[in-house]
């Protein structure tokens, strides 16, 4: 038994003796190439950190995904904090690092770098976003050092609501260009636009009705590559729904107002409707009620599309039967129309519409705000004064 055992040692000994002979005579892997993977070029407002993380791959001298490599990030030019100055590549090779913009607006280098490896260079810019107060005009320019998305040149401006449901008309006018202006929540998510598809093209005009917070208006031009000077102006109005135009609002607002014989109109029957836009988010609910002494009230949500998704009359849950109700689960996210009518023909009078704030569906993840971002809503086309192009009510 014991010899045995000292051949089984041996033996252990020999395979251990050969593996190191043999391992001996082999090259060691080391980190050789470093290339950027994403989040190059891109652009936000001072104190945000940018929508994608930075991130490279590091390959071994074997031309395979090197793991174990440590990434440093430095900032190199401009303002700007990595989340972690250091970063280990993963089985995948790929290593990554957040990036928080610092207060100076202007252009930003970060280097990525491997020891012994060639560093590489991450771009991105600072935009500056001065305050825009209310009742108030400041003369602006696009230019080619300004944020650039999806090659639109663009400026932002803060805008602080203190007290809602605020009626405000946001105007951005140029003789040297087409204009184009978007306005989000001051977290990112997209609010509404105008994009000056009537004529003339010098002028974009968004009216809203905004709950309490802080917004950010952001003008671009029309077409691309363009620069130029303007004015922007947001001016306070009444909390109210004129005509059949296009008016945007927020979740958190309460109005009073009239269906009247001038506002959007659908011919098969004559029913009036007021008419607002609303940007949904997917994994929030929707809740409006609308109330009315004067008429009996119905509620019609559209999506882009022109679908009705909603629709009601008479719900319990509005107090009485002459009210409506809407609670809308919203699985995809975008821009819907809301009709604010009546369920009898050609009857007018006064209402009262509430927009509840938005809240989060059980179970359902809400889609991350990615910071303010022109999304250029080109695809929908929704001219001022146009909105009776969506108005039927389902089965007319």
């Amino acid at each position: 038994m014991g010899v045995f055992s000292r051949l089984g040692a041996g033996l252990g000994l020999f395979v251990a003796f050969g593996l190191a002979c043999k391992d001996s005579g082999s090259p060691s892997v080391t980190p050789n190439t470093l290339v950027r993977v994403s989040g190059d070029t891109q652009s936000t407002i001072t104190g945000n950190t940018l929508t994608s993380p930075l991130t490279v791959r590091v390959r071994g001298s074997d031309g395979q995904p090197f793991e174990g490599a440590t990434v440093t990030w430095t900032v190199t030019a401009g303002t700007a904090t990595p989340g972690s100055p250091t970063a280990l590549s993963d089985a995948s090779g790929l290593a990554s690092t957040t990036l928080t913009l610092g207060a100076a607006p202007g252009a930003i280098t970060v280097q990525a770098a491997v020891a012994s490896v060639t560093p590489v260079t991450f771009t991105a810019t600072a935009c500056d976003h001065p305050v825009l107060a209310l009742n108030d005009t400041l003369a602006g320019a696009l230019s080619g050092t300004d944020c650039k998305f999806g090659d639109y040149y663009t400026d932002f401006y803060d805008l602080s609501v203190p007290t809602g449901s605020q009626g405000v008309e946001l105007t951005m006018r140029s003789a040297q260009l087409g204009t184009w202006l978007e306005l989000y929540l001051r977290t990112g998510s997209f609010v509404g636009y105008d994009n000056t598809i009537n004529s003339p093209r010098d002028s974009a005009q968004l009216t809203a009705i905004l709950a309490t917070g802080d917004y950010l208006l952001a003008p671009s031009s029309y077409d691309v590559f363009i620069t130029g000077a303007y004015t922007m102006a947001a001016l306070t109005k009444p909390a109210a729904l004129a005509g059949c135009g296009l008016t945007w609002v927020t979740p958190g607002i309460d109005i009073s107002d009239s269906v009247t014989t001038g506002d959007c109109v659908d011919s098969t029957g004559r029913y009036y409707a007021d008419v607002v836009a609303i940007s949904l988010v997917a994994g929030t609910t929707l809740k409006v009620n609308h109330r009315s002494t004067a008429f009996d009230a119905a509620l019609f949500l559209r999506s882009a599309d022109r679908i009705t998704v909603a629709s009601n009359n008479d719900s319990a849950n509005a107090g009485t039967t002459t009210n409506a109700f809407i609670s809308f689960p919203v699985v995809n996210s975008g821009l819907y129309l809301l009709f604010v009518g009546t369920y009898d023909s050609v009857a007018t009078g006064a209402y009262d519409l509430s927009i509840a704030s938005t809240t989060t569906l059980a179970g359902s993840p809400v889609e991350r705000a990615r910071g303010p971002e022109v999304l250029r809503m080109g695809g929908l086309r929704w001219p001022k004064g146009r909105a009776a192009r969506f108005w039927s009510r389902p089965g007319t």
